[in-house]
């Protein structure tokens, strides 16, 4: 529906959004439109039948989330600006199947995760596209008389501002972004954990002493969050057979890249990536009809972090970080099983080996008291150092491989992973 100075989209969870002037133009864009065909939950739909909404909804509800604080919090044209074109693009990076990938990107792509992805393609340095028109996202945001550059717009995808309290709305404790996906994913994949009170969170942000705050009457709107979050890792984002199908889809990928195969995949849609992997013969090509007809591999292994010991945490942390030591873990466990390398997965909770994980780890936003002083969450209520001490999922070790293969495992994976 086109409105006289712009155009209406009718969003699931927001509503009805105008988009006017440069969030229009952006949105315009090949760059923005390529994230409709980017999952926003990768491969959990194979767990969650409705989880089939996109990076582009997402994009364009966070934008909208960033727009209406911006209103409450009175901040002045320039600035509400910024962060809405900030908070637009904050995805714009984005490979296929969303997060399914991330590991790939820092051992393969070299430094280049979507967040560094985004930034020079708001920049201007990389076309992420094969469209003639794309790149113009650096000249269509200085194509407008707005006091920022697009240098300014790809520092704050990493909270990155001279105004801290900027950096913080969109990648901060408390951020559009979290309110968005939470209150999306909840919605599409039918878990109740991650609903939150947006009305109420937008109305107790406060910028004081240059920071973003919540006030004193919002503690519980926060607090809702957090449990919100936390539950949505465990239930979705860490549910163990969604990180099998990652697991999976990531290992038949890795051996395309080995053969020298697929080298620009970051900038793939999820459809591409899948009829490129299948094209291929042998392991790839098995892997992506496994997961096209839902045919997983079953979890061997569920392990948590108190069934480790401090130097077995190491190892496993080691093998996070490093794909060649994990990739040597799954061939030594395929030859004592007699499974091939491609049928054995290993998946890790990081944030039960490291202890701790940022997007999970106990809020540090302050919270505004009624007499005017400043005291972080954590002082203010015990629930957050609780949500610090809880497991994000009930495992920290993940093994997986087709079912015969199973019992075998269960008798020899610390034997082999650990002598």
């Amino acid at each position: 529906m086109i409105a006289v100075d712009g155009k209406i989209i009718h969003d699931g969870i927001h509503g009805s959004m105008k988009l006017t002037g440069i969030i229009l133009d952006l949105v315009k864009t090949p760059e923005f439109q390529r994230l409709r065909n980017i999952k926003q939950l990768g491969l959990a739909y194979l767990v969650y039948p409705g989880a089939n909404h996109t990076r582009f909804e997402h994009s364009l509800g966070t934008w909208y989330v960033a727009k209406r604080l911006a209103t409450e919090l009175g901040l002045e044209k320039d600035e509400s600006m910024l962060l809405q074109v900030g908070s637009l693009l904050h995805d714009i990076g984005h490979g296929p199947l969303s997060h399914t990938f991330e590991t790939i990107y820092k051992h393969y792509v070299k430094e280049k995760d979507h967040m560094a992805l985004g930034q020079e393609i708001i920049l201007g340095n990389i076309n992420i596209t094969e469209e003639e028109d794309g790149g113009r996202i650096p000249e269509i945001l200085e194509s407008y008389d707005y006091d920022f550059t697009p240098k300014d717009v790809a520092r704050l995808l990493r909270g990155d501002h001279e105004k801290k309290y900027l950096g913080q709305m969109l990648h901060g404790d408390v951020d559009v972004d979290q309110i968005d996906y939470l209150i999306r994913d909840a919605h599409y994949t039918g878990v109740a954990h991650g609903i939150i009170d947006l009305e109420r969170l937008l109305k107790v942000l406060r910028i004081h002493e240059g920071e973003l705050m919540v006030d004193e009457k919002g503690i519980e709107a926060v607090e809702g969050m957090m449990v919100a979050r936390s539950l949505m890792y465990s239930r979705v984002y860490f549910h163990h057979t969604v990180k099998i199908a990652e697991g999976m889809l990531s290992r038949a990928l890795e051996f395309a890249l080995e053969e020298g195969y697929l080298w620009d995949f970051w900038k793939m849609t999820d459809c591409r990536v899948l009829v490129e992997l299948e094209d291929l013969e042998g392991a790839p090509a098995e892997i992506v009809r496994r997961i096209r007809y839902r045919k997983l591999y079953k979890a061997a292994v569920l392990a948590g972090a108190n069934q480790l010991t401090g130097e077995e945490k190491k190892e496993l942390l080691n093998a996070y970080k490093n794909v060649k030591r994990r990739q040597e873990m799954e061939r030594a466990l395929a030859d004592a099983v007699g499974a091939r390398e491609s049928e054995i997965i290993l998946e890790f909770s990081v944030a039960d080996l490291m202890i701790s994980e940022p997007r999970l780890k106990a809020t540090e936003i302050n919270v505004l008291l009624g007499d005017g002083s400043v005291e972080p969450f954590t002082k203010v209520t015990p629930l957050a150092n609780a949500l610090k001490r809880r497991q994000t999922p009930r495992w920290a070790v993940l093994i997986a491989s087709p079912e015969k293969y199973v019992p075998k495992i269960r008798e020899v994976w610390k034997k082999v992973l650990f002598s």
